[in-house]
């Protein structure tokens, strides 16, 4: 037996090494001077869409046109909105969807005609003074005249 491990160190011994490997022949100094320049593209591009998000913002209207702001029912055309008295027990929602507060017995609601949505008369008006829409399903409250010839 010891003649197998003296054999297996006397083989080791005459192989040769192996030759170191071959080093990289990429220049530092190029590696470096290609980081700074994707670095300095990153920064400018950054910059300039920095500068020209804050330059529309200073804008008025930041360049885009603005739709004309909704304007609300007249208080003629609220007074002749339909007012109705909350009974428990009746059909619809048991709740202002504006105020989420629930109706009680006797509360006065402003019901919409075109959609038959019901909401507290106060919170309703307030919404209708600036939207002449209903604030659930967003119909519109009044048609516009047909125009004349």
């Amino acid at each position: 037996m010891p003649s197998a491990a003296r054999f297996l160190l006397t083989s080791s011994e005459h192989v040769p090494p192996s030759p170191p490997p071959e080093p990289l022949s990429v220049d530092i100094d190029l590696v470096v001077i290609l980081a700074a320049l994707l670095c300095a593209v990153v920064s400018v591009t950054g910059l300039a869409l920095v500068a020209r998000c804050a330059s529309s913002r200073r804008s008025p209207g930041g360049g885009r046109p603005q739709a004309p702001p909704d304007k609300g029912l007249k208080k003629k055309a609220l007074r002749a909105l339909p007012r109705v008295a909350y009974a428990a027990g009746s059909e619809g929602p048991a709740e202002c969807p504006i105020c989420l507060a629930e109706f009680e017995e006797g509360d006065e609601l402003r019901e919409l005609p075109q959609c038959g949505h019901g909401f507290h008369v106060g919170c309703v008006d307030a919404w209708l003074a600036s939207h002449p829409s209903c604030p659930s399903c967003r119909r519109a409250l009044v048609v516009a005249a047909p125009p004349s010839r």
